[in-house]
């Protein structure tokens, strides 16, 4: 019988809390030194607010800001926002250093390996492809959406599990995103939460469902030693 692990994207295989606070906040500095009239702490919290209701996507995140404030559009700062995010966003963009080795163990164990993720579709691709592990994974789904911290759907994952054609004694889904957790509990999937990123600042409300919480990736093989 096959056997088969589902990971989550972010704050499971690399920092995308620490990403994406990392990339905010220099962008707000950029545009600070361009001309951007308001405290970075104080934008900061802002435009925070902003990508929760817009989501993580929506691309007028820095025109929304400045409207905010009650500023007039300004292409300069916006510009400034918009670069030093990128370049903050792309540094930031590695995988997590226990994060390869235990993919390689886990396939050495016979696992099928994939990826559930939420997001649009290309740039969650561009993501796993930069983190150098397109090639380690049997498969990716992907459910498009505009906030990627918010994790997949019932409907969707139900939809993978089906694509996939494993009973769900025979899954296990990984995940940092305490949504995600939810989510395969709800439906019967065997869960480990990893406490890091999302996982770490919100970890009680996950530990209550999860079956396994763990501090690193590798804290998962034996674990997963359970499904030969």
């Amino acid at each position: 019988m096959k056997k088969a692990i589902l990971f989550g994207l972010e704050d499971t295989l690399y920092d995308a809390t620490l990403q994406l606070s990392a990339a905010r906040m220099n962008a707000i500095k950029a545009m600070v030194a361009e001309g951007f009239p308001i405290d970075p702490v104080v934008a900061y919290k802002v435009l925070d607010d902003i990508v929760r209701k817009y989501g993580d996507h929506y691309p007028k995140h820095f025109d929304l800001l400045l409207e905010t404030f009650g500023l007039k559009y300004d292409a300069r700062i916006i510009a400034a926002g918009v670069q030093a995010y990128r370049q903050t966003s792309s540094a930031y963009l590695i995988a997590y250093p226990d994060a390869m080795p235990t993919l390689i163990n886990l396939r050495d164990l016979g696992l099928k390996l994939y990826v559930v993720t939420s997001g649009p579709p290309v740039k969650q691709w561009q993501k796993i492809i930069a983190l150098g592990l397109a090639h380690i994974f049997h498969d990716v789904f992907i459910e498009e959406n505009t906030n990627i911290m918010r994790g997949f759907s019932k409907e969707f994952l139900k939809t993978v599990i089906e694509r996939i054609g494993l009973s769900n004694k025979n899954l296990l889904l990984v995940s940092s995103i305490p949504d995600e957790i939810k989510v395969a509990s709800s439906i019967g999937i065997p869960t480990i939460l990893v406490i890091r990123g999302l996982g770490k600042e919100r970890a009680e409300e996950a530990r209550e469902v999860a079956e396994h919480v763990v501090n690193s990736l590798k804290d998962i093989i034996e674990i997963a030693k359970s499904l030969e």
